[in-house]
């Protein structure tokens, strides 16, 4: 039973009580479409996007860019065509430029509008609008930049595009978002921008240069860290891709299949980029039963995933392993919940400059559940126990679980599905709206889940 409650922004989740083996698709990625839309904008000529991601963060890039005067046709359901104006042929925006909850957004269009010759000013909702952006304003203000945040800091951002220069960045914290937003920053800096991190993130935008004939290089470093060097003032030629489907939307059904005993989940053409998978590896090292097939290389690596029911060991995360794994930390901490022993998460401190401040959030709820977990600074410690569905059924109670998102679209999605563990008992999960910023066709998907255990 999904039922949606009177505010209309709350939903009760009864709990399974069968296995399911089902075979589902996820929406295209959205960290990818956000690039195509952001990339093909400043290429010189069209180009075509198939299966793009249709969460409201997208929507909003694409409504960002034809703000800036670029043309973007809708062809048919998920599939764009850009007519691209190259670097230096976007426009003044006659109005703000609405970033609803999208960080990824606002801080990669950041790079791109402080190389323009222009003045622009960024807003969104009131979770983004809390959520810190010195992190690219202080490097694209080393660059030459003229960017203003509230309290220096916060959005709105108002930005004045100006002439740029290059420099050497060693990234901080690692963060494909600040990453990207410093490569966009230096397409229209002079000289080469060299940007060093220690720890390797997704490389998604790297793909779409090379994609794109773009000049940069990259080089491994002896620390097991990155260069990235990027020449400004290159010309991006246009491109057609078709959008894998999103890994971090199909984490949520590799945890429904791992933990519903007896269940077998198949997902069909999903991104496997070497940096997004890590929440994979993690689980392939405590015992998961998960299998790749389908598997093949081009544009970016995709494939199908098969995650059946499996009896967990509990792990530590640590630093080195954060990157690959920071979207899918929320539903982590759902399947350590069910994983034997303690699992301790170290290394995470981004997570508190998420959507929200994820590891409150996530101990927060989880111990509304009953289960024990406790924060740290960088991250979080959870007791796992893979009896606790069948515990809790046998004590015959009528308990009725109510948590909230925080107005976090992955924690609505996490505590959706760990509710859905719960054999037959009833949860409210409150502030729902949220999910359609990366997912909205996540409720589809959970009642087709119902049917199939209902038939």
């Amino acid at each position: 039973m999904i039922k949606l409650l009177a505010d209309k922004n709350s939903v009760l989740i009864k709990g399974l009580n069968k296995p399911i083996k089902s075979e589902i698709n996820v929406p295209g990625d959205k960290s990818i479409s956000h690039r195509a839309v952001m990339l093909g904008s400043i290429a010189n000529g069209n180009s075509t996007i198939i299966d793009l991601s249709v969460s409201r963060d997208n929507l909003a890039a694409i409504a960002a860019f034809r703000k800036l005067g670029i043309k973007i046709e809708t062809l048919e359901k998920n599939k764009i065509k850009i007519h691209g104006n190259g670097l230096y042929g976007l426009k003044e925006p006659q109005n703000i430029i609405n970033t609803y909850n999208s960080g990824t957004l606002t801080r990669l269009i950041s790079g791109i509008l402080a190389g323009n010759d222009f003045f622009s000013v960024l807003s969104g909702d009131k979770y983004l609008n809390s959520r810190p952006m010195a992190r690219i304003i202080d490097p694209l203000a080393l660059m030459g930049a003229k960017i203003f945040g509230r309290k220096n800091n916060y959005p709105p951002l108002s930005i004045i595009g100006s002439k740029l220069h290059s420099i050497y960045y060693d990234i901080p914290m690692p963060s494909a978002q600040v990453k990207s937003c410093l490569i966009f920053a230096g397409l229209y800096a002079d000289g080469n921008t060299v940007i060093y991190e220690k720890n390797k993130t997704r490389d998604h935008t790297e793909r779409f240069l090379s994609l794109q004939d773009y000049p940069f290089t990259e080089e491994d470093t002896a620390d097991g860290g990155n260069i990235i060097n990027v020449k400004g003032g290159g010309e991006l030629k246009p491109f057609n891709i078709e959008v894998p489907g999103d890994f971090s939307s199909a984490a949520f059904f590799i945890a429904l299949g791992l933990l519903l005993k007896d269940s077998e989940i198949t997902i069909k053409n999903v991104l496997l980029n070497d940096r997004r998978v890590g929440l994979i590896n993690i689980l392939k090292r405590m015992n998961a039963n998960i299998a790749i097939i389908d598997y093949r290389e081009g544009f970016e690596k995709v494939g199908t995933i098969k995650a059946s029911y499996s009896k967990l060991s509990a792990i530590n995360i640590t630093e080195e392993d954060v990157p690959d794994m920071i979207d899918e930390f929320p539903i982590f901490a759902v399947i350590a919940s069910f994983a034997e022993g303690i699992t301790a998460v170290h290394g995470a401190k981004e997570l508190r400059v998420k959507e929200t401040d994820r590891i409150k959030a996530i101990v927060v709820n989880l111990n509304k559940f009953g289960i024990k977990s406790k924060e740290y600074d960088d991250g979080f410690e959870i007791e796992g126990n893979p009896d606790y569905s069948e515990q809790l059924d046998k004590l015959n109670k009528s308990d009725k679980f109510e948590v909230k998102s925080y107005g976090d679209h992955r924690i609505a999605m996490s505590m959706i599905i760990l509710a859905l563990l719960l054999k037959n008992k009833e949860t409210a999960v409150n502030d729902v709206r949220c999910i359609n910023t990366s997912f909205p066709g996540f409720f589809d998907s959970i009642r087709f889940i119902y049917f199939l255990t209902s038939a």
